[in-house]
């Protein structure tokens, strides 16, 4: 076990993990499937939004099976939340955003071996600075990159909203402080406090698969890769925002 203040964390399989910090923090999660995931799929790679640290815990218990997902460099050199990140599945990149490669690579033996990546590619855009309830950022392409490197064919992206009904927020620690586990991170030069964003209730909804064709993969191999993932990073921030404006919000 590992003790924070307050509380001691649990060892304990990431979706049971994911249910007992969801209890902690008292965040109801609904839970919405626009169709049913690919069955008897090997692996998928699934995009959401990301504003709070609950965006990990939540998208682990809506799935209901363990995913391994992309974080940030510090979040596995504060001593106590590296161990949560263990516990959960995460895997990082490089100080200050190195180490994509080795991150592909890594991400690429999950898939292969059958198991699903989860990534969040706004980035900290959101949830290093004061942002309101399912306010969206741009998607980065670094997960189209991810995707079309993987070696897998017909690989399943799956989009998903993580919508905000009601949460608590404030500020939580100078940006500056941040930088003491991550000094090459630009974000933590900046002036400001990283927030936090408590979910009180939240529904998470799980858009329909979409899965990568041949063409894509030959034109991102053969001249095309910027093309092609900016354009899978627009369609899959689109999708996602569709599906905020679709969830159902009844309680």
């Amino acid at each position: 076990m590992t003790t924070f203040p307050g509380f001691t964390l649990p060892t304990l399989p990431p979706v049971e993990l994911s249910r007992w910090l969801l209890e902690v923090f008292q965040t109801r999660v609904q839970i919405h499937y626009k169709a049913p995931l690919p069955a008897h799929e090997g692996c998928l790679l699934v995009v959401s939004n990301h504003r709070s640290f609950l965006d990990a815990p939540a998208l682990i218990w809506a799935l209901h099976r363990p995913v391994h997902l992309v974080c940030h460099h510090y979040l596995a050199q504060v001593p106590g939340i590296n161990e949560l990140v263990r516990q959960l599945g995460g895997f990082h990149l490089g100080p200050g955003g190195q180490g994509w490669s080795r991150l592909f690579a890594e991400a690429s033996c999950y898939l292969q071996s059958g198991s699903h990546v989860a990534i969040f590619p706004e980035g900290a855009q959101l949830i290093t600075r004061e942002s309101y309830p399912n306010q969206g950022a741009p998607f980065r392409r670094g997960f189209a990159h991810l995707a079309l490197r993987s070696g897998i064919a017909d690989l399943a992206v799956v989009p998903v909203a993580v919508v905000s009904r009601r949460e608590a927020s404030g500020p939580l620690v100078p940006l500056w402080f941040l930088s003491l586990f991550d000094n090459r991170e630009p974000t933590f030069k900046r002036p400001g406090w990283h927030p936090y964003v408590l979910y009180e209730q939240v529904e998470i909804v799980v858009g329909r698969a979409r899965r990568l064709t041949d063409s894509e993969v030959y034109r991102y191999r053969h001249g095309e890769a910027a093309r092609v993932t900016t354009s899978l990073a627009e369609e899959m921030q689109k999708a996602a925002r569709q599906l905020t404006l679709d969830s159902q919000g009844s309680w």
